[in-house]
């Protein structure tokens, strides 16, 4: 499965949002691959991210990191730095359709 999310940074914050990024906690790493999340990227254009995400099931996924309190605490810190956060709810409102694969 191939899931494409769009978020959007608050103005001021795309320094900040990359610095932490740059030392993601190791715990959530570990989340993320424990929740069987193959592959993850994330691309910046100004203030708008595209994530990339590779897995089985992204549904899944997504609810059992929304369960991992360290995975939380990251999230919240990040949503701090975010004018459109990444959609924990499983209402997928951030989910981007896909038009085209090579």
């Amino acid at each position: 499965m191939k899931i494409g999310l769009h978020t959007r940074l608050k103005p001021g914050s795309e320094e900040r949002y990359e610095e932490y990024h740059r030392a993601v906690w190791p715990e959530v790493i570990d989340a993320i691959k424990g929740a069987g999340i193959r592959r993850y990227l994330i691309f910046r254009d100004g203030l708008d991210l595209v994530h990339f995400i590779e897995c089985d099931d992204y549904d899944s996924a997504i609810a059992e990191i929304a369960r991992d309190p360290t995975s939380m605490k990251w999230e919240a810190e990040i949503a701090a730095m975010m004018a459109v956060t990444h959609d924990f709810s499983g209402q997928s409102s951030d989910r981007m359709r896909k038009i085209w694969e090579l």
